[in-house]
């Protein structure tokens, strides 16, 4: 069995993450490390558009977590999270890549038919 699920919400079905890692906190630390003109991604300088899976990642993590706080009556942590998606949202545009992220989701949520 592997610590890697799929995310069975209704925003992303495909986009594999693990539990056990905060991918926004993930996310922040190579945003840093970006615009200090120090991420390599394969030995070279990362592009803003090898930032999309990460901020996929994080952006389907938050919003799971919502829903399961809101399921579970968590509604402080609910608050916490949602604040952190508002930081994720500042952060993308910021980049210009709200288009992008939005199409990596898509391209990996199978459709009903």
């Amino acid at each position: 069995m592997t610590i890697f699920t799929q995310i069975p919400s209704p925003f992303n079905r495909n986009i594999e993450y693990n539990p056990m890692i905060n991918h926004f906190v993930k996310f922040q630390s190579a945003l840093h490390s970006f615009n200090n003109s120090a991420l390599f991604i394969g030995g070279r300088k990362a592009t803003k558009q090898q930032l999309v899976p990460m901020i996929a990642r994080a952006e389907v993590q938050l919003c799971r977590d919502i829903v399961d706080g809101v399921k579970r009556g968590s509604f402080g942590y609910v608050e916490r999270q949602v604040e952190e998606l508002g930081r994720l949202n500042e952060m993308v545009a910021e980049l210009c890549l709200r288009k992008d992220v939005s199409y990596y989701i898509a391209q990996n949520t199978p459709t009903r038919g």
